[in-house]
């Protein structure tokens, strides 16, 4: 009887043991968040047509799709330079983010942050090369030009306070330089004035 008592006795306290040092050993290191080679949050586009929105959190990532009519897709930031999203209606698609703020997805299509803050020149309304008269409108760092000649309306995006990209459909892309003066100066070499008013 005293051995088997003994017997308990030294498998309790074996197992307090084995409690007292369970309870001393570190927990399971916890995932920690990769930050994004640049800043995710905020608006972004193809060309100025598309206007999907990113929130970032942590390694989480939300990016909304309504603009489109579209369901809202979820993602992860895999590394510094790698997200992984799934739109619901479309598959799941890799990243790679390079530059200031380009994605490249692994569809082939490409998304380029917008910049939604202010210019250092109001560009909203008239402008003129001389030639031909038309209207821009800037919602957001989302970018029209309206041409009263009837030409097609050309769609682009802000990219900072001084940078503009829009593209024409019957011509081409141009970047464009905003001069606080008033002017816009494209890398063709036109450049817009607000036209005098009469």
């Amino acid at each position: 009887m005293m051995g088997r008592l003994a017997t308990v006795v030294l498998l309790a306290g074996a197992g307090l043991v084995a409690a007292v040092s369970g309870a001393g050993a570190a927990p399971p290191a916890a995932t920690v968040a990769v930050a994004p080679v640049f800043d995710l949050n905020g608006p972004w586009t193809d060309n100025g047509s598309a206007r999907p929105s990113i929130i970032n959190n942590g390694v989480n990532l939300v990016v909304n799709m309504n603009y489109a009519g579209r369901p809202t897709a979820f993602g992860t930031v895999r590394d510094a330079t790698t997200i992984v999203v799934r739109f619901p209606d479309a598959g799941t698609f890799t990243a790679r983010l390079e530059g200031t703020g380009i994605i490249r997805w692994s569809n082939g299509s490409t998304w380029q942050k917008v910049f939604n803050g202010p210019l250092v020149h109001d560009i909203n309304g008239p402008w003129t090369d001389g030639a031909s008269d038309q209207s821009v409108s800037n919602q957001g760092g989302y970018l029209r030009v309206v041409f009263r000649n009837g030409r097609p309306d050309g769609v682009g995006f802000a990219v900072n306070p001084t940078t503009i990209v829009v593209t024409f459909p019957d011509n081409a892309t141009y970047a464009g330089r905003v001069d606080p003066a008033g002017l816009i100066v494209w890398s063709n070499n036109t450049v817009w004035r607000h036209p005098i008013l009469r």
